[in-house]
């Protein structure tokens, strides 16, 4: 699953001495995948390691990438879409137990530190990259051959003492306030929840957006919901297989400019028969492409059950959304509580 940023700088830098080149390039025309995952393969994948870059789009020293696109007049665009005044979290209670999706080192801590007649106080310790935590990541979080979104160098602004010098959370600390678009991929299928280890299509998006009669766009949120949490309510936690966006949806993402791509798990489908070292390919392909060529955001992990159940009630999947991270200056990312207000 995910690479983990406690891994030295040295030893990613090593490992992509064996991936063919990074240049830059431009966008290139793209066709549209089609229904059959097969049609589109790694090779295209690595093509499009230059042809989908958004790098200098917004600038040399751009630290917020597809997030420029949520203008003021964006903001109120979404805020109009408020007309119940109902407000949902998205996130999941943190996990303090270990389990199946929950390795010992990724609980959340939560330590009582005083107790007295009067009050108390406690601390919170937790590693939030992984399966379990609602959180967003940074740019910084992943790149490819020593390069970060915006051709940004890893090795000359990461390091275990400082971390992220460029591209780190605090390009997103005004927050997040946009439209969010609900694709509910089990509505689609006519089943309680989607398998895991299947692969979300470009077909399936495009589907959804025919019977739901809306599309994201400019500056949106997607949010992807395949039961994670009904499932693991119904037959325990799992790891290891993913449903989620397969390969074919990058140029989808491009050509939409989202601002963030969501999940109620990890957004990487998985497994990846094919799609691997030998095919130039390391860590999560749909994590690099955003993180690294697009400068798209992502927020994965929510537990999106009761959105489901008002958007399905309401018959609206549009929706105003906000989160913001804690500001820390370095990080890789944060735990985020989401906010739908529908």
């Amino acid at each position: 699953m995910e690479r983990r940023f406690s891994h030295r700088v040295s030893q990613l830098l090593l490992a992509s001495g064996l991936i063919a080149a990074f240049g830059f390039g431009a966008f290139g025309t793209l066709a549209h995948a089609q229904d059959d995952p097969g049609t589109v393969t790694p090779q295209d994948y690595v093509r499009w390691r230059t042809e989908l870059r958004n790098w200098g789009r917004w600038g040399a020293n751009d630290q917020k990438g597809t997030a420029n696109l949520i203008t003021p007049e964006k903001v109120r665009s979404a805020a109009a879409l408020v007309k119940s005044g109902i407000v949902v979290s998205m996130s999941p209670p943190v996990p303090q137990t270990p389990a199946a999706d929950v390795p010992d080192d990724r609980t959340f801590n939560r330590t009582t530190i005083r107790l007295s007649q009067t009050g108390t106080a406690d601390n919170y310790q937790v590693s939030y990259h992984g399966l379990a935590v609602g959180h967003m990541d940074a740019f910084c979080h992943f790149f490819f051959e020593n390069r970060m979104y915006n051709g940004y160098s890893a090795s000359d602004n990461i390091t275990e003492e400082t971390g992220c010098k460029q591209g780190d959370v605090m390009g997103r600390r005004d927050g997040i306030t946009t439209r969010a678009v609900l694709y509910d991929m089990p509505a689609l299928k006519g089943v309680d929840w989607i398998e895991p280890g299947t692969p979300i299509t470009r077909a399936d998006l495009e589907a959804w957006e025919q019977q739901s009669g809306v599309k994201v766009g400019p500056g949106d949120v997607i949010l992807l919901y395949v039961g994670r949490w009904k499932r693991r309510a119904a037959v325990g936690p799992h790891a290891g297989q993913v449903a989620g966006y397969f390969a074919d949806t990058i140029p989808f993402f491009k050509e939409r400019d989202i601002a963030f791509a969501g999940h109620d798990f990890n957004i990487d489908w998985n497994p990846r028969p094919g799609w691997g070292p030998e095919q130039g390919i390391y860590g999560n392909p749909i994590h690099e492409a955003l993180l690294v060529w697009l400068g798209a955001g992502i927020v994965e992990n929510l537990d999106l059950e009761r959105v489901v159940e008002t958007a399905r009630r309401l018959n609206r999947y549009e929706f105003l959304i906000t989160f913001a991270p804690i500001p820390v200056e370095g990080g890789t990312g944060s735990p985020v509580n989401p906010l739908a207000i529908f």
